[in-house]
């Protein structure tokens, strides 16, 4: 009577007993190519589930498995995914995944608005894209507008090649030539100053319309020009480019540009630049050049820092250029006595700015930019001379932080000084003597400017700056700005203020 009840329980026990020998089982295996190379980091997995493990260094593999998983899901990327189903007593599986679809190489291109008008800015810029120069296969700075129906540029003196650019009507001294934010081409260089720059070493140009910031001084009226160069500290370092040009009126150029990466933080570029127009062009017949023949070498090194609050660029350039016009032989007719003008210039310049980010979440920096320039030109024209040397030295101290948002305030001192050594002689008697005439100007100057952005519809920007100068004594310049943009597609600009 007591082996019974040790038999019902035994048969009682069994079922449980063979469920937990189910429970522990596991299914191994390996996993390789088509060539039998073994498959690292293949994801297998039992379909429905969240149980799996992935193949080690040698493409084994060991997976817990249940009575209910036979369908075992295998993937590897660049191999097509695979489901085999596993029997309920199977313990090692070989698999072999088959190589994927190779897809070819997908190239996404696009192409960058070249000429923008940049919508956010208070005042009225329009920014010409190195892109945009391309199209217009410009030579110069005063060549590079020909696409821009914004900016008219004209021959003020088609014997000598000056030319001029004219915003709202008016030109001259009313327009504001920078270089990266820097005062150039002022007095004896404002005529030719557009032939100074090679289209090549240009990366954008921005035109401002109007009254503009006050921070770059008191100068512009109608508007401002600010010339962006090549940067060695740009993504396109470490890369070399260079480029002819050849025109069919006997006009040859040379660019070149090379720009390295010394370190993390420091790089250069040398930028160079030769122009020839080696023949005399009198298209009409009347005996006149209708253009000048220009020959010129144009040197530009420029250094860069990039640390991570403090920040350095300088550079320096040389530029020797000769212009030849006059009279000509045409008709067959030779001429004993022509009259001709010749100009010789060499023009040196420098620039270092630094500037040392306090907070970078508020914007707060203060800057120092200095640059000097030292242009001579010698001119003859016919029997009348005029030779000039022209000094300058720049100076301006900038401070910017964003105190909100909303508020931005940006207040400096600038300072500039220009002197001018004459020789002239506007007589043809050769046999006159030059007269020498020195004049010499100090401008010392500061400012502050307040900008306010309540919505991204609204922004104002008050700016008032005051200059004392040597020769003119004390002046003031007031300057506002508004943008307002009730729609996307509306955007509405004033200004309003004095230019000298």
């Amino acid at each position: 009577m007591k082996v019974l009840p040790l038999i019902i329980i035994l048969l009682y026990l069994s079922p449980f007993h063979a469920k937990a020998d189910t429970g522990n089982r596991t299914l191994s295996g390996s996993v390789t190519d088509a060539n039998g190379e073994a498959l690292p980091g293949v994801n297998l997995i039992w379909l429905g589930t969240t149980t799996g493990t992935t193949t080690d260094l040698s493409g084994a593999f060991e997976l817990k498995r249940t009575d209910r998983d036979q369908q075992l899901v295998v993937s590897c990327i660049g191999f097509t995914t695979d489901t085999l189903a596993i029997a309920p007593e199977q313990e090692y599986i070989d698999i072999i995944l088959q190589e994927g679809m190779e897809l070819q190489e997908v190239n996404v291109v696009a192409r960058k608005i070249t000429l923008q008008k940049l919508r956010n800015s208070v005042m009225n810029t329009d920014m010409i894209s190195k892109d945009e120069l391309f199209r217009a296969a410009c030579c110069n700075l005063g060549e590079s507008f020909v696409t821009n129906p914004s900016v008219d540029v004209n021959y003020s003196d088609a014997a000598t090649g000056a030319k001029q650019i004219r915003l709202l009507g008016l030109s001259g001294t009313y327009v504001q030539l920078l270089t990266e934010n820097i005062p150039n081409f002022r007095g004896a260089s404002a005529a030719y100053g557009l032939g100074y720059v090679p289209g090549p070493w240009m990366q954008s140009i921005q035109v401002s319309k109007g009254t503009s910031s006050v921070k770059n001084g008191y100068e512009a009226l109608t508007g401002q020009i600010n010339i962006e160069f090549k940067k060695p500290q740009s993504p396109e370092a470490d890369w070399v480019s260079a480029n002819l040009f050849a025109s069919t009126t006997s006009r040859y150029e040379a660019n070149a540009d090379a720009s390295v990466k010394l370190s993390d933080k420091w790089s250069t570029m040398l930028l160079a630049h030769y122009e020839n127009e080696t023949k005399t062009h009198d298209a009409n017949d009347d005996g006149f050049a209708d253009i000048p023949q220009v020959k010129q070498y144009n040197l530009f090194n420029r250094w860069a820092y990039m640390g991570d609050n403090y920040i350095f660029q300088a550079g320096i350039k040389a530029l020797d250029e000769k212009r030849t016009s006059g009279q000509v032989a045409h008709g067959g007719h030779t001429l004993s006595n022509p009259y001709l003008i010749h100009m010789n210039t060499d023009r040196y310049e420098a620039f270092v700015k630094q500037a040392y980010v306090f907070d970078k979440e508020h914007n707060t920096n203060l800057a120092l930019i200095t640059a000097a320039t030292i242009h001579e030109m010698d001119a003859s024209y016919g029997h009348k001379r005029y030779n000039v040397d022209q000094q300058n030295a720049y100076a301006s101290l900038i401070f910017e932080t964003d105190f909100t948002e909303q508020h931005t305030l940006s207040t400096g001192l600038s300072f500039n000084y220009d002197r001018y050594d004459q020789d002239y002689r506007l007589s043809n008697d050769a046999a006159e003597a030059l007269t020498r005439q020195v004049d010499k100007e100090a401008v010392t100057g500061g400012y502050a400017q307040y900008t306010y952005k309540p919505t991204d519809k609204l922004t104002l920007m008050m700016g008032l700056r005051g200059d004392y100068s040597n020769v003119y004594g004390f002046f003031v310049t007031p300057r506002a700005n508004v943008r307002y943009a009730p729609s996307d597609l509306i955007t509405l600009r004033a200004s309003a203020g004095k230019g000298y």
